[in-house]
């Protein structure tokens, strides 16, 4: 008879910043499973691993033993993940705490790589937390393959390799401005997400919201306060003011892009399902950064057309630019929301089509809003998974409405929808995914390892 196999991670000790992660990704949480994220110290880890076990965790929770036998064997000056094999089992260390990751608010100025000009620049979350993400998914997929078990967890996806949405900030724009990019957008067919700067606006809100787009508030005056009183004001403003005209509103987005503490309590009060702040994360999956609230955290990549412009790269080369970043998310299975302001994409309306022509060329991009993307993203969160393996067999608690990976241990994957009953020899499978990103400009210092 095969062995039976839980697939999925058993999350040992409480750690928000795993299960952020894990949500992310959507990989089963099993507690029959002997593949462990350690967040606690634990007795007799050594003989778990020992015996088999596959184990996750950070130096803190590691035997002094262990992590004296680990810091002899590291080459002088490795920064990265540590691993060790230990009888039949595997551990794995990572050099950063999730926990921290996610608490960290802190932004900076950061430079982005470009083959097409000055490499632009914005101010971002100091640490990012999709490089920690994609590190930390890596290591499970390593232990799941170190064990010989399928690595499953539920697509990011309704459809395709990747989403393409556009972000447009109104930042200033007279309305007229506004109405023009909406016209211009219904003629190829796309509905973008508009965030109102409510004040600019406020006398011509009628003929905007009649657009076929979906809308969110930027701001009633541009700026972002030190305390809650006056952020609570602003965005209340803004945002009575618009649903004045009949118009629902799901989703917020800060000026500047600046994230603060206090954002998650006053959104969640105000009605809110969703905001996007590339000050606290950018170029990734959402995410709810506070557990306690219901407010789903979306965010972009934060160079806008006019960044690049001002960087010196031709229109050509801002073309190129997004082309080719959408070509690597769609490959590493990464998302993509770009954002501008009307103003450049009105005067640049060429280079937006450019993009977008290409994105549907590719064929494999569900190209949505950022309102769907908030109801995707719940849906998705609400589905549980669930299975065991026996040999080419893998079996589901219950039926997924939703597409799911399966990596195998060689790393060859599929993307499917599967019944409760997969058999495992009957599913064409591709060449794995390729797993970062080039490197950044190495004067941003951002390396987390």
């Amino acid at each position: 008879m095969k062995p039976i196999s839980h697939i999925g991670v058993n999350m040992i000790g409480e750690g928000k910043g795993w299960m952020k992660i894990l949500s992310q990704e959507g990989v089963p949480v099993n507690r029959e499973s002997d593949i462990w994220i350690v967040h606690r110290k634990i007795d007799g880890m050594r003989d778990f691993v020992c015996g088999g076990g596959a184990v996750l965790t950070t130096p803190e929770y590691i035997e002094r033993d262990i992590l004296r036998e680990l810091r002899l064997k590291a080459r002088k000056k490795e920064k990265g993940k540590r691993i060790k094999e230990m009888g039949d089992g595997i551990l794995i260390v990572l050099p950063f705490d999730p926990d921290t990751v996610f608490e960290d608010s802190k932004r900076k100025r950061k430079c982005f790589y470009s083959e097409y000009g000055r490499f632009p620049d914005e101010t971002v979350s100091s640490i990012s937390k999709a490089k920690a993400r994609r590190t930390v998914v890596e290591c499970i997929k390593e232990l799941f393959a170190r064990k010989g078990i399928p690595y499953i967890h539920k697509w990011y996806y309704p459809e395709g390799k990747s989403f393409f949405a556009l972000r447009v900030d109104t930042d200033f724009a007279p309305a007229e401005k506004v109405v023009s990019l909406e016209t211009s957008l219904q003629k190829i067919n796309l509905k973008a997400t508009f965030f109102l700067d409510v004040r600019v606006l406020k006398n011509h809100l009628s003929p905007i919201l009649e657009g076929n787009h979906s809308f969110g508030i930027h701001c009633y005056n541009h700026t972002v306060y030190p305390d809650r009183k006056r952020n609570y004001k602003n965005i209340k403003t803004a945002k009575e003011l618009v649903e004045k005209e009949g118009m629902r509103l799901k989703g917020f987005a800060s000026p500047y892009g600046i994230w603060h503490r206090e954002f998650p309590e006053i959104l969640e009060e105000l009605g809110f399902s969703y905001s996007s702040e590339f000050s606290y994360s950018y170029d990734d999956l959402p995410f709810f950064p506070d557990r306690k609230r219901n407010l789903l955290q979306i965010p972009i990549h934060p160079i806008c057309i006019e960044s690049l412009l001002m960087s010196k790269h031709t229109k050509e080369g801002v073309r190129n630019y997004f082309t080719s970043l959408i070509e690597r998310n769609s490959l590493m299975g990464e998302p993509t929301i770009i954002y501008s302001h009307p103003n450049a994409l009105v005067e640049n309306f060429d280079i937006l089509k450019e993009i977008i022509d290409y994105t549907r060329e590719k064929g494999d991009i569900w190209i949505t809003d950022m309102d769907e993307i908030d109801d995707w993203w719940r849906k998705r969160g609400s589905i549980q998974l669930s299975a065991i393996t026996e040999g080419n067999i893998i079996k589901f608690t219950e039926k997924i409405p939703i597409p799911v990976e399966i990596i195998l241990p060689d790393g060859r994957q599929t993307i499917c929808n599967v019944d409760r009953t997969v058999d495992l020899s009957k599913l064409s499978f591709g060449s794995p995914r390729p797993i970062s990103y080039p490197k950044e400009p190495q004067r941003n210092k951002l390396w987390l390892f």
